[in-house]
């Protein structure tokens, strides 16, 4: 018995709803909040969806556990909590 798969792609765009969406390999900028705010971190190498319509960004489940992990280093690394 063949087994379902889900798909992980958004079904539409979480800025405009536009459904035209590509996957794509690319730079991922996060800008932060708080006390490092006005700072940006780009993660590189991130695999996710690019909405055609608008631009927006969306990683993937794995896209995004890479940007967490680069954020948390990049944030102990402003910091200065890296020993």
């Amino acid at each position: 018995m063949a087994k379902k798969t889900t798909s992980s792609k958004p079904a539409a765009c979480q800025a405009c709803q536009g459904t035209d969406l590509v996957r794509r390999i690319t730079t991922y900028p996060v800008h932060l909040a708080g006390e490092l705010k006005g700072k940006q971190i780009h993660v590189g190498r991130v695999a996710l969806y690019e909405c055609r319509s608008c631009g927006h960004l969306m990683p993937t489940p794995a896209g995004q556990a890479k940007v967490d992990r680069n954020v948390n280093m990049g944030i102990r690394l402003f910091l200065g909590q890296l020993h």
